[in-house]
């Protein structure tokens, strides 16, 4: 696998916010977020020569494990939206990471966020230690960060209500033959009381995936309150007995 030349170190690529992305409010929902965040780091991967097709034929595949985004100005119904990225090297040894930056029409932050990626066999689903080919088509951006911190474990309260149960049907399921990362944020998002979403903004999302859900699995989302008023939410699989994912919530003071 051969990376391309002229290989661009940022990405950069815009988005118009659309009708069916927005809440009751005009606002950008928050999964819409994670899912520009994402086709602009697959993008990015695939212009580096990292992309899907490519790690396939090595039978690897990226898997995000972790994501903390910060939200700055909440965009609009109509507005443009441009999202840059970059990766900026490993951590913990094994973590790929990669930044964000969101800007509004008027060139101003709306966000930002890092994330960290795992490199993973498709067959075996287990992590992979990174390869020498793999590091040498990423480029050094090492220095640049969107967010000062690192994505730690998430410890959730003690006491945790179910809010309610779904199955992993045919409209939650992506190519790689689970649910897909952004269905979790949906699913936190819908924690949460409408009325809460209309008098109250996001401030912060960190999720960390645990393990993944497979076609048909139903997932318990529960809920449940940390210090200093934020929110813990977790999917706990019902059908395998794992925990799929864990999330902290944070509105706007």
């Amino acid at each position: 696998m051969k990376a391309p030349m002229n290989l661009k170190p940022i990405w950069n690529e815009t988005t118009i916010i659309k009708p069916y992305e927005t809440d009751l409010q005009g606002r950008w929902k928050p999964h819409c977020f994670f899912q520009v965040m994402q086709a602009a780091a697959t993008n990015h991967a695939t212009h580096l020569g990292l992309g899907y097709e490519a790690m396939m034929g090595r039978d690897t595949a990226w898997l995000l494990a972790r994501l903390k985004l910060k939200i700055l100005r909440n965009p609009m119904l109509g507005e443009t939206v441009t999202v840059q990225t970059w990766p900026r090297g490993l951590q913990q040894k094994i973590f790929f990471m990669r930044d964000f930056f969101l800007f509004d029409e008027q060139g101003e932050k709306a966000a930002a966020a890092t994330s960290a990626w795992l490199l993973v066999d498709v067959h075996a689903r287990r992590i992979l230690k990174p390869d020498l080919e793999t590091l040498a088509n990423l480029p050094d951006n090492r220095g640049r960060l969107a967010l000062e911190e690192t994505l730690e474990k998430i410890s959730l309260p003690e006491r945790m209500q179910e809010q309610f149960r779904v199955e992993a049907r045919y409209s939650a399921i992506d190519l790689l033959q689970h649910v897909n990362n952004t269905r979790y944020i949906e699913w936190a998002s819908d924690c949460f009381a409408i009325d809460t979403h209309r008098s109250q903004q996001v401030a912060s999302i960190q999720i960390n995936y645990a393990s993944e859900v497979k076609p048909a699995e139903a997932v318990s989302i529960q809920l449940g309150k940390l210090e200093g008023g934020a929110y813990a939410i977790a999917g706990e699989n019902q059908t395998t007995g794992a925990r799929a994912f864990e999330v902290v919530w944070q509105w706007k003071e």
